[in-house]
């Protein structure tokens, strides 16, 4: 969604001089041998005058800075009537309020024995369009209590997902209502609750996902999957792959969806991967574009049941400052902390989830 309000552009639509002109008579003029009737020039050096030019600025008055210079000295400045700060230098300064729409203002430089110089020029006050995002949804699933003796229960799976959702909803824009938590789930409940996702959201809102437990990746079929609860280990059948998951991910019609997956072999949500900023793109345009990332706890290896990724990406979202937070940088700042801090030397990777329907976005982080 877009709003118009409180920030502006300043516009200059038109710039002339209209008219250098000589506070004497022509009698008089002629008469003064010897006496100063040339006008003062004038140089304006903000705002940046020139035809077509427009000016980003927040408030509602506008700074006006310059230099008028003239042989035999200057005796005032003023703008639309009003005299500005004047130094012996010549240099000017004069704060002017605007109202929206189109400001004319008259810029006079007088000498000492009244010549005139007079700029004259508009500054149009337009709104600007204002970020304003859809609602924050999440889900969040751990499991660490399996049904299959053959399966080694976790430990920390569910506390590492409680931890997440305090984060998300004390400091960031995911009010309680809109978070999916899901303890210890079976294949179907998270399959139905990706479905129930998918007919909620809208184009202007945004999902995290977030998973902790048992991951598998099967060399021969070139796959990974996430392991519920219900899950055996000699039947795939109650696994939940890789592919689904991108498969409802691009299901759901929504703005941004972000991933963080902490389990065994979780790099494998990654046909390709890839981490770049993009730090000379707004948020605005960042939000424009749909994205579909990821950043993943490690690679195609094990990773620890007690989770240093979960503990150093909590606590930077806690530490975070900024109101506006892109997903990547958020990765840029765990990553080094949990290879040197991981009793494996574990590696998080950040990525776009292929042919999920990523657009060159990334998912922003609001705080509260």
């Amino acid at each position: 969604m877009l709003r118009t309000d409180a920030t502006y552009y300043f516009a200059i639509t038109a710039y002339h001089a209209t008219g250098k002109e000589s506070g004497f008579s022509s009698e008089v003029r002629s008469s003064l041998q010897g006496t100063d009737i040339t006008p003062p020039e004038i140089t304006i050096s903000e705002p940046p005058v020139t035809r077509g030019m427009k000016i980003a600025h927040e408030g509602k008055t506008i700074t006006m800075r310059g230099k008028a210079t003239d042989e035999s000295g200057i005796d005032k400045v003023t703008v639309n009537g009003q005299e500005a700060k004047l130094l012996a230098s010549g240099e000017f300064q004069a704060e002017v309020n605007l109202n929206t729409g189109d400001n004319t203002l008259s810029l006079v430089a007088e000498d000492i024995y009244k010549n005139k110089t007079t700029l004259s020029f508009v500054i149009n006050r337009i709104l600007q369009e204002e970020f304003i995002p859809g609602k924050y949804y999440a889900l969040i699933i751990g499991v660490q209590d399996y049904t299959d003796e053959s399966i080694q229960d976790l430990d920390y799976p569910i506390q590492d997902a409680q931890s997440v959702n305090q984060v998300l909803t004390a400091n960031y824009t995911f009010d309680e209502s809109n978070v999916y938590f899901l303890k210890n789930p079976d294949r179907k409940e998270i399959i139905k609750a990706l479905g129930d996702l998918r007919d909620k959201l809208t184009a202007q809102d945004s999902l995290l996902i977030f998973y902790a437990g048992h991951g598998y990746w099967d060399e021969d079929m070139r796959q990974g999957f996430w392991l519920p609860r219900n899950a055996s280990w000699n039947d795939q059948s109650e696994w939940l792959s890789n592919s689904t998951v991108r498969d409802y991910i691009r299901g759901i019609k929504t703005g941004h969806i972000f991933l963080i997956s902490d389990a065994c072999f979780s790099g494998g949500i990654f046909k390709t991967r890839e981490a770049f900023i993009k730090p000379d793109v707004s948020i605005q345009k960042m939000h424009e574009m749909p994205s579909r990332r990821a950043v993943t706890s490690g690679a195609l290896k094990t990773v620890p049941d007690r989770s240093v990724f979960v503990e150093y990406l909590v606590k930077k979202l806690e530490e975070n400052k900024e109101k506006y937070l892109y997903a990547e940088k958020l990765y840029v700042t765990i990553k080094e902390p949990v290879i040197n801090n991981s009793p494996i030397h574990q590696t998080p990777l950040y990525g776009v989830i292929q042919e999920a329907g990523d657009e060159g976005g990334d998912f922003i982080f609001i705080r509260r």
